[in-house]
């Protein structure tokens, strides 16, 4: 169980999968690669498999109902995440004869923020977010991640939702950081951020798409003061660093003792996650209770 496996060592998140499906010639959207081109969207999770990734994230951050919107493939919103989820369990099984791997079903911010938008209502992103959710668990995830999260609001609706489905699946929440040491993209401050999550409902808390090592390291420092849950951290990587720089972001909160969940975000590729995979292997997880 995915749990147990989080108890006894940190696990290795795989990395970004938009920015490979792109540098292999993919057009937008992305996500309707899980059904026109499976074997591309195979062939990433298993190049992350290969390179030492103990979860692969399915390929449907922009699946729900309002982002296809934009692409007239709303009504396809269950039948593409059903299909990337498929398409990750199937990596997933076959690697994990020699360890178990597992697949974290990956739920995007939607096109739109409930704190700010006008146009769109509750009921609206909570149907998006429960197609999609339905969709990742039909097809075999072992885990929900909403990721990339910007809005509570949004966060929340996303849980609910996930909680219609299934009462006992984790939850994985990761947020956006801002440019401003201590803060989320929101403008919240972490600990703020923390006092308005379902956080009974949730698993793992922590923090991607970003590459500020000052913010990540306080950040993570306030989460784990704050909070009891597992940590997450999977943090992009920009043109002007190497992997030997993501490496050394990373490993001092391993030694410290301060994650659970760790990989790669915007940027990351197969060499970042074997690179990491090594360190991973030196140090033990958090201290939580799951």
């Amino acid at each position: 169980m995915l749990k147990d496996a989080m108890r006894e060592r940190i696990l290795l998140l795989d990395g970004a999968m938009g920015t490979q499906l792109l540098a292999r010639g993919a057009k937008a959207p992305l996500e309707l690669l899980n059904i026109e081109q499976a074997d591309v969207v195979g062939a990433v999770h298993r190049a992350y498999l290969e390179a030492g990734a103990d979860i692969v994230t399915t390929n449907t951050l922009c699946c729900d109902l309002l982002s296809l919107a934009e692409y007239g493939l709303s009504e396809r919103s269950y039948y593409i995440a059903l299909a990337g989820a498929r398409v990750a369990r199937a990596a997933a099984d076959e690697f994990s004869a020699t360890k178990p791997r597992y697949v974290v079903g990956s739920v995007g911010p939607t096109t739109r923020n409930l704190t700010l938008s006008t146009d769109v209502g509750a009921d609206a992103v909570a149907e998006a977010y429960g197609t999609l959710v339905r969709g990742l668990i039909d097809g075999g995830v072992d885990a929900i991640l909403i990721e990339s999260a910007m809005d509570v609001r949004n966060i929340r609706l996303a849980v609910e939702q996930v909680r219609r489905v299934s009462t006992d699946i984790p939850i994985f929440v990761s947020a956006v950081l801002s440019r401003i040491v201590g803060r989320v993209a929101s403008g919240a401050t972490v600990e703020k951020f923390l006092e308005q999550l379902p956080l009974d409902d949730i698993t793992a808390v922590g923090f991607n798409c970003t590459a500020s090592a000052a913010n990540i390291s306080a950040s993570v420092a306030t989460l784990c003061d704050k909070s009891k849950k597992a940590t997450i951290l999977y943090p992009s990587c920009d043109r002007q660093s190497s992997v030997k720089d993501f490496i050394s972001l990373l490993e001092p909160l391993m030694r410290e003792h301060k994650l659970n969940v760790v990989g790669g975000c915007c940027g990351t590729t197969p060499e970042h996650i074997k690179a990491l995979q090594r360190a991973v292997e030196r140090w033990q997880p958090r201290r939580v209770n799951l």
